[in-house]
């Protein structure tokens, strides 16, 4: 988490730099420091007492949130002659971008991340034959047969049972618009998904959408490798897979057809990767072969929590990246900034909201928590 962290601020704090803005402290962490140093820049950089987070703080910012200072910016008005490294002086599209370079300067990682993973074993993708078709299950009613292939769901080409899999996953109870193979005849089916709880990758409790179908030990399985380039266009695609799955299960949350129990913070996090780790650790293969293994599991990991990261700090909640981005597209419209009074009013419903996340994540957990050990 901390070198995501690290990683978010950095993206700031490097546009920050572009654009010539004064920093006066780039920190992982919350509190005291118990590490600091100053550059020559004029830039403290720490490392503080808890490390649940992080801030670039400019010149000018009341806090680590970059809200502005109203008394600190009219001091700096007085004292200085040339104020054009102050953040809050500068046009609204530098800070946006200084804004916006967090979240992408993550989903920049996650592709990184990913793409890392693919170069070193490539992927494995079974074409998408179904083999046993489960009695009663969506599948059987809607008429799906062993010997099927699934060739396309919702107008979307299936390439493999991955793909497949993927898109019945956050469909529970949905209607998918089904195309298979049979005999050489494409035919078109509607076969709606039922939730049921399962197991994750790590044996915590998740719910998701089935079809009740099992992949075919008939299947060709295709193996792919890929170069520096491919590698990264495939963590690209990821880091965009991921961004919809994430938008489509939230839009299902507001909509009353997900609990939202999947969401989950530190806690979760913490709890995947210790039992990841161990699982691992725990096979019975070589010891060369574990350490491969659990590199691979963190690459991957470290590449979802990075993209969940970029894609939490842009909700358009004030305090994070996603609200300042909406106070600035505010301020670009109407020709002048929101007043701050109307600002801090925003700062406390943000942190409002965050703490009633805080809650309800943390509730979640802990009952994800209980799953694994259960």
């Amino acid at each position: 988490m901390s070198l995501l962290i690290f990683i978010h601020e950095l993206g700031h704090y490097s546009v920050a730099r572009f654009f010539n803005i004064r920093v006066e402290r780039f920190s992982i962490g919350f509190g005291a420091p118990v590490w600091k140093r100053k550059a020559r820049s004029g830039t403290t950089w720490a490392v503080s007492r808890w490390p649940l987070g992080g801030y670039v703080k400019f010149a000018g910012d009341a806090g680590s949130a970059s809200n502005p200072d109203a008394a600190a910016l009219d001091r700096i008005r007085s004292e200085e002659d040339d104020v054009s490294d102050i953040f809050h002086f500068k046009p609204v599209w530098q800070r946006a971008l200084v804004v916006l370079a967090g979240p992408v300067a993550n989903f920049i990682l996650a592709a990184v991340l990913f793409a890392v993973a693919v170069l070193w074993v490539g992927t494995r993708h079974p074409e998408a034959l179904v083999g046993e078709v489960e009695a009663t299950s969506p599948a059987a009613l809607a008429g799906i047969q062993p010997g099927d292939r699934i060739v396309e769901m919702d107008g979307r080409p299936i390439d493999d049972w991955v793909s497949m899999a993927q898109h019945i996953q956050l469909r529970g109870n949905t209607p998918i618009k089904t195309v298979v193979e049979r005999d050489a005849d494409r035919i078109a089916l509607t076969v709606t998904p039922r939730m049921i709880e399962d197991e994750d990758f790590v044996g915590g409790r998740m719910t998701r959408g089935q079809f009740g179908i099992r992949l075919s030990s008939d299947a060709q399985m295709e193996t792919r490798r890929y170069n520096p380039v491919s590698a990264l266009a495939f963590g690209s695609d990821q880091v965009v897979n991921t961004l919809s799955a994430t938008g489509r299960y939230i839009g299902r949350i507001f909509s009353g057809r997900e609990d939202g129990k999947q969401l989950g913070s530190i806690l979760r996090i913490g709890a995947m990767t210790g039992k990841a780790t161990v699982d691992v650790a725990k096979a019975e293969v070589p010891a060369g072969e574990r350490v491969r293994n659990l590199l691979l599991v963190m690459l991957n990991l470290g590449a979802g929590i990075s993209v969940a990261l970029g894609f939490a700090n842009l909700l358009p909640i004030p305090m994070l990246d996603g609200g300042h981005l909406v106070f600035y597209g505010y301020e670009a419209l109407a020709g002048k900034p929101l007043s701050q009074k109307k600002q801090e009013i925003g700062f406390r419903f943000g942190m409002a909201i965050l703490l009633g996340l805080f809650v309800v994540l943390t509730i979640n957990d802990i009952g994800y928590i209980g799953s694994l050990l259960s």
